[in-house]
């Protein structure tokens, strides 16, 4: 997840009376300007953002300490600086002109409105493109990182590459694509590529852990909702490969308050995402679908040297090697699975697996090894059966 709280802190020593009028600006990197105009009787403090695009929104936390300074508001501070128009804060008076004055001030911030409210009508799309489909690995409340603040959070299991696109229009405000690197390491919190982009109601989206140089926009590019914005990856603290998506807006503390939404799928046009359901962008005339499982997420895949299923749809084995029988449903759940395997015009007997699918699997498999026996070289054949219904035969070549 994305932690962007920013800290600034500047010192100001003044003596006796200021002469004369004279205003200074100091800003932070490309967010947030203070602006100080000092006269005879003190400070006038006002505040602006850094970046003149009028969709520009921050929060501001901000401290001051004073010696014979007074003002009429107290600290810490808070404001919205919206667009890119100065917002006065105070004017602090010299209480004695005769002696010294010293003052500083300090301020946090966050992109985004603390006060906006975020419109539970907008039915996000899915953030990716059209003719995927993808589990959600990490759903609200998942056990790993999405709780707390992130509590709201959704995690898309894409592979490294998958285009990512605006899942609502908006404006953006952030990006990162420098980094390569991503482990389940608490170093890696804060390395993670990502983009933010701000909505018209000041909540913000989040897309995170985007592949390096995985982002195909700029700060200020103004987007639509189903935008090709960058591609997936899996940099910063990650298990794997996946995009993380969620809509915040900061809180009083500076941290971040994620938002429950609703997403247009294959189901509805207001679905709530759970964790292991398979989704996709709903296909007219085709959906809601009522199966459990597709036909094409049964699959006979390759098992590398590294336990992991790849090359999927591969119809050709040697002896020696591994193959998977991969099952991928649509919706979690304890079905029972049956699987034969049998080599055709051999009077071998077949080899039986069975199982009952468990609700906290992204995919469910069982691998078998292929005895380095010149007798299994042949056509093989597995059929799969789910509770009881035949779903899927499928077809290999068992080579020398």
């Amino acid at each position: 997840m994305i932690r962007l709280i920013f800290f600034v802190l500047y010192f100001f020593l003044s003596f006796a009376i200021y002469a004369e009028s004279n205003v200074t600006e100091e800003c932070n990197q490309e967010w947030i300007c203070l602006i100080q105009t000092k006269d005879e009787d003190g400070i006038t403090l006002s505040i602006r953002n850094y970046n003149t695009n009028p969709q520009v929104t921050n929060s501001v936390l901000l401290n001051a300490t004073l010696v014979n300074f007074k003002t009429d508001i107290s600290f810490p501070y808070y404001v919205v600086v919206k667009g890119p128009s100065p917002v006065y804060i105070t004017k602090f008076v010299l209480d004695d002109k005769t002696k010294n004055a010293f003052h500083s001030f300090s301020f946090l911030f966050r992109p985004g409105d603390w006060d906006s409210v975020h419109d539970d009508s907008v039915s996000y799309l899915l953030p990716f493109a059209r003719g995927i489909r993808t589990k959600v690995v990490q759903g609200y409340n998942g056990s790993v990182t999405h709780f707390g603040t992130f509590a709201h959070s959704i995690d898309f299991g894409l592979p490294v590459g998958t285009p990512v696109h605006a899942a609502r229009k908006g404006y953006v405000t952030a990006t990162e694509s420098k980094y390569s690197e991503g482990g389940f390491r608490k170093e890696l919190l804060s390395k993670a590529n990502f983009i933010i982009i701000q909505h018209e109601d000041g909540t913000l989206g989040n897309y995170a852990h985007l592949m390096k140089n995985g982002v195909v926009v700029k700060v200020g590019d103004s987007v639509e909702a189903g935008q090709l914005i960058g591609y997936s990856g899996n940099t910063g603290y990650t298990q794997g490969p996946h995009l993380h998506f969620e809509v915040h807006k900061p809180n009083r503390q500076l941290d971040v308050t994620t938002i429950p939404t609703s997403f247009k799928t294959q189901y509805s046009e207001r679905d709530t995402l759970k964790e292991y359901f398979m989704y996709w962008h709903p296909r007219p005339g085709i959906d809601p679908i009522k199966a459990e499982i597709l036909e094409e997420d049964i699959q006979i895949c390759k098992l590398s040297p590294k336990r992991e299923r790849v090359e999927c749809g591969k119809t050709a084995f040697q002896l020696g090697e591994n193959f998977l029988v991969s099952l991928e449903f649509v919706r979690p759940g304890n079905q029972k699975i049956e699987v034969d395997i049998s080599i055709e015009g051999k009077s071998f007997e077949p080899m039986k697996l069975d199982w009952v699918a468990e609700k906290n699997l992204a995919f469910e498999a069982r691998y078998v090894s292929i005895p380095n026996n010149p007798k299994l070289v042949g056509r093989w054949k597995a059929r799969v059966r789910v509770n009881g219904e035949e779903k899927k035969i499928l077809f290999f070549d068992v080579k020398p």
